[in-house]
């Protein structure tokens, strides 16, 4: 499995020809690669497949580039978007800062210059789509496991559902009728199950991320 194969691209580009070429490649290495042969088609697939990553030619008929990124930035802060123009032009430069991309791009396209925009576009989004609570232990959002070293930790299933609750709930305290609720269901909660469930649990995170709020319940501690 190589980095970009849980990813998915939008590639636009008006010139029939290099986007053939350039679409081979990324089929090769994303999960799906989407084509579009103008702004217009490329936001019309935008609102369809959802795409992580954008990338986009600048000077394109019906609407270019630049006005595409600007179209989905009203309602988008988070898709990735890389943009590749022929030439350098200090208008676009300007424009491409204020709007968040993630690379501006001379072509042609090669191993050499779009290689690293991809690999720093897939890094972003891997990084705001997990939680850190040190360097190496975090939460996944993508599929709601906790890894340490890139390992899942194993959890049995209230442990799991505990730790996703606090997750879910990161910014309050979690009080014990939520946990029983949401973890203990329809069985019966004692504080002591709970104080070992909470027990066991420590010792399985590389650090300890539950505070225990006096007569109240639980916080998750995340200090990055």
């Amino acid at each position: 499995m190589n980095e970009f194969d849980n990813f998915t691209i939008l590639y636009i580009e008006d010139d029939e020809g290099i986007r053939a070429v350039n679409l081979r490649v990324l089929k090769r290495m994303f999960k799906e690669a989407y084509e579009a042969k103008d702004g217009l088609q490329g936001y019309e697939i935008y609102l369809k497949k959802r795409p992580d990553i954008i990338l986009s030619d600048i000077k394109m008929p019906k609407m270019d580039g630049i006005e595409l990124t600007k179209k989905i930035r009203q309602n988008d802060k988070e898709t990735k978007i890389i943009i590749s123009t022929a030439f350098s032009d200090e208008k676009y430069l300007l424009d491409a800062v204020e709007l968040g991309l993630e690379r501006y791009l001379i072509k042609p396209l090669t191993k050499r210059n779009l290689l690293p925009a991809l690999q720093k576009a897939i890094s972003h989004i891997k990084k705001e789509k997990r939680l850190y609570f040190d360097e190496n232990f975090y939460f996944n959002y993508s599929n709601n496991f906790f890894y340490y070293n890139d390992e899942e930790i194993e959890m049995t299933k209230k442990e799991l559902t505990l730790l996703r609750l606090l997750v879910k709930n990161r910014d309050r305290v979690v009080t014990y009728n939520m946990i029983e609720q949401e973890v203990w269901e329809d069985d019966y909660m004692s504080i002591n199950s709970l104080r070992t469930t909470i027990g066991f649990l420590r010792k399985k995170l590389p650090c300890n991320i539950i505070k225990n709020i006096s007569n109240m319940g639980y916080k998750l501690k995340v200090e990055r």
